[in-house]
């Protein structure tokens, strides 16, 4: 099965705190998103090694797929944000986009992060953390 690792799994990899060996069969593709990237872009930038960093977080995408914020997951995103809106469970708009592009492609998310992302409805879960 493929799975979607979110940004707090990444971090565990890239600091050598996750071993995804133990969950995943060495062929199974996995993925990232674009907003993920950012993210982990954004860490290396802000941290005292940013030339080691950024080069640790490219040999990271080097061996996954980077999933877009397309315009099927923008729509999702657009009616998760009304839904949790409405039940009084808002989700911040990068976490929301995650989770939407996690649904359109109909992928587990593993991420530490439960307790924002079980507010979505139909998403998948894992927590290798």
């Amino acid at each position: 099965m493929s799975f979607i690792i979110e940004t707090d799994h990444c971090v565990a990899i890239l600091r050598g705190k996750l071993d995804i060996s133990r969950y995943v069969a060495p062929q199974t593709p996995l993925y990232v998103t674009a907003i993920t990237v950012s993210e982990l872009v954004y860490g290396a930038y802000k941290s005292d090694r940013p030339a080691d960093n950024l080069a640790q977080v490219n040999l990271l995408l080097a061996g996954v797929t980077v999933l877009p914020f397309d315009t099927g997951a923008a729509q999702r995103c657009g009616e998760l944000k009304d839904i949790l809106r409405r039940a009084g469970i808002p989700l911040a708009e990068p976490d929301l986009q995650i989770a939407s592009i996690a649904l359109r492609h109909a992928l587990p998310l593993a991420t530490h992060n439960q307790g924002h992302f079980a507010r979505v409805p139909g998403l998948k879960l894992v927590d290798w953390l």
